[in-house]
């Protein structure tokens, strides 16, 4: 049975593993430092509506995920809202939503709440952040690098091209954390091409890897129509590129 651990323990989980303090609401997952200990590089990828019984129920169509589980951690993570903006805020800031008042993203800019990806920053630690362009620049001129996706009907070019500019940023600045947001499970839903596209976009930034790095894979929240569900899936796993670049799918 999978452990319940909570999305504000993710941001001071990857901070410990980077090496800065992080207070804030949560708490360290042990499990996580003893897993990816000494790792210096932490790809936080925020897989909207990947709750965490839809990820049991599909994980046959996700062979390089499952794979990435098998080997390493999952968590049965506690979300606190069924929107985004607050959802990932709660993610990155390790706050919830009571405490940090993001409910929509033009908040993001008028709130003076830290975040995980500033405090890496300032820890002096190349920082990416990719996702919606609303939503990546309110982090502008807090991280070292920030790469805006537009926003478009088709949100598997959506993807796509989130999974591109994090590889480039990867081959041209090999940052210590990156942070990306993939969208096309919540607008498609779990069918074939969304599912298939996510699993694809995993694996080839895997790929890309130059060092050691432990890939954090969470929701943002359940999909909407399951009101019932407060848990998204967290999957841990440190990829060790020079001897293992992609865990093999299970056979």
């Amino acid at each position: 049975m999978s452990r319940e651990v909570e999305q504000v323990d993710i941001a001071p989980s990857i901070a410990s593993l980077l090496g800065f303090s992080f207070p804030c609401d949560g708490t360290v997952i042990d499990e996580v430092i003893g897993h990816a200990r000494h790792c210096k590089r932490s790809f936080l990828v925020i897989v909207d509506s990947l709750g965490f019984e839809e990820y049991v129920q599909n994980r046959g169509s996700l062979p390089f995920v499952s794979s990435m589980e098998a080997r390493g951690l999952l968590f049965k993570c506690l979300s606190y809202s069924k929107h985004t903006t607050p959802s990932i805020a709660s993610i990155l800031c390790g706050l919830r939503p009571e405490k940090h008042g993001i409910r929509r993203t033009e908040d993001a800019y008028a709130r003076k709440v830290r975040c995980l990806p500033e405090a890496a920053h300032e820890a002096g630690l190349r920082v990416v952040v990719i996702m919606e362009e609303y939503g990546a620049f309110s982090f502008q001129g807090l991280v070292t690098l920030v790469r805006p996706v537009r926003d478009r009907p088709d949100v598997l070019e959506f993807d796509e091209e989130s999974c591109r500019n994090a590889i480039r940023a990867i081959e041209e600045l090999d940052p210590n954390l990156l942070v990306m947001h993939l969208r096309s499970l919540d607008v498609s839903g779990f069918v074939p091409p969304s599912i298939e596209l996510i699993d694809r976009s995993l694996r080839a930034i895997a790929k890309s890897l130059v060092g050691e790095t432990v890939f954090f894979i969470v929701g943002d929240h359940p999909p909407h129509h399951r009101e019932d569900e407060e848990h998204v899936a967290l999957i841990v796993y440190k990829l060790r590129p020079m001897t293992e670049r992609v865990p093999r799918s299970p056979s």
